[in-house]
């Protein structure tokens, strides 16, 4: 087992291998190992900028690469006044509020704050939730990846002294807590609301196995969404609906390699595939967990989750992280749609990022400075 400061190197390794090979472009996910790009980050590019900042923190010449993560950043400013999807904590929270935390002054933090108003465009005052995409098809949508881009929301309030910026950001955690959390705390991916009377008619699925499994990359965003909306609003159902989140998602990992199959439902089911990033998405958000009850004074819950999370993130580290510079990302295994055939054995930008911020979160533990840099 590599110690885990070398596996954070060997991990900032291939950052600038890739930064060296994707001219200027976002990486996405990979097909076949290679990656694909765009340039306008689609809604991975923050989490692109988000590992070129954490590579700043342990560059030779800090201040070249800050300018070189600065300088991607700052791409995502055509996405300002995209209004069109609910991706925007995703957009800019690694890229513009981290940018921010580390580099005051520059233009960052304008860009992070629109997205939060873009935001609140797609929101829907009648049934307290936001559209995940305003486009034909997806009426009266929302996903419960949308827990992730709330803090933004809460960030943004902060910075403006915005009252009803917050309370908004409120309401969608109320309601993704009332509508997409089943009794077990396991999640609903898909709520679908009915546009003419505004009633939930439909609770189910568009990357799990069906409407009654969990998909774990879904119950992952939950969890750590929720335990990030604690860390900006001290309310502690937030606190506590993290912690029962997380005990779903520990639950139903792999008994043997602490992973998560693609949907909780293949639990130990060889046949199908794992979903790395999920394990990602959750060690990180178990360490953010971990750090939140620490602060509420809940030490024996706060050592659980440290040791659950560096458990899965060593079942990471033996099993999926990458062997091959030239191919794939930073972690292998990543199954970003599978009832569509779409990215399974593959990489992912969010896989890559939320890999690096656990790790990142793990080896500083103890530096509340360093860990108040992260969105």
């Amino acid at each position: 087992m590599m110690i885990l400061i070398d596996v954070f190197k060997k991990g900032l390794q291939k950052v600038s291998y890739m930064q060296a090979n994707l001219n200027g472009d976002f990486p996405h996910i990979t097909r076949n190992g290679k990656w694909i790009t765009n340039s306008n980050g689609h809604w991975t590019g923050g989490f692109w900028v988000g590992l070129l900042w954490l590579q700043s923190l342990y560059s030779e010449n800090q201040k070249e690469q800050k300018a070189v993560a600065l300088n991607q950043a700052e791409k995502l400013a055509i996405r300002m006044k995209d209004n069109k999807t609910h991706d925007m904590g995703f957009i800019f929270g690694p890229s513009c509020v981290m940018g921010n935390n580390l580099q005051a002054g520059s233009e960052l933090a304008k860009m992070a704050m629109a997205g939060a108003h873009n935001m609140k465009d797609l929101f829907e005052k009648k049934t307290g939730l936001v559209l995940a995409w305003d486009e034909p098809g997806y009426e009266g949508v929302a996903i419960v990846d949308t827990i992730m881009n709330v803090p933004l929301m809460m960030w943004a309030s902060g910075q403006q002294n915005n009252e009803a910026l917050y309370n908004k950001g409120i309401t969608i955690a109320d309601s993704i807590q009332k509508n997409h959390i089943r009794s077990d705390y396991s999640i609903y991916h898909v709520v679908r609301w009915n546009t003419e009377t505004y009633e939930i008619e439909e609770r189910t699925t568009h990357q799990g196995a069906s409407a009654d499994s969990c998909w774990s990359r879904g119950q992952a965003w939950a969890l750590y969404g929720f335990a990030n909306m604690y860390r900006y609003t001290s309310r502690k159902e937030y606190l506590i609906t993290a912690q029962k989140l997380a005990g779903y998602f520990w639950e139903n990992l792999d008994d043997n390699w602490c992973l998560p199959r693609w949907d909780f439902i293949y639990k130990n089911n060889k046949n199908e595939p794992l979903d790395a990033s999920a394990a990602s998405i959750a060690a990180s958000g178990m360490l953010l967990l971990s750090k939140m009850l620490e602060k509420n004074n809940q030490t024996d819950e706060c050592k659980i989750w440290k040791e659950r999370a560096e458990k899965i993130i060593e079942s990471l580290v033996t099993h999926c992280f990458y062997t091959n510079m030239e191919k794939y990302g930073l972690i292998e295994h990543v199954t970003v749609d599978k009832p569509r055939n779409s990215g399974v054995n593959e990489s992912s930008m969010y896989g890559d990022y939320y890999f690096m911020e656990s790790l990142f979160r793990l080896l500083n533990h103890e530096n509340e400075i360093l860990l108040d840099v992260l969105y």
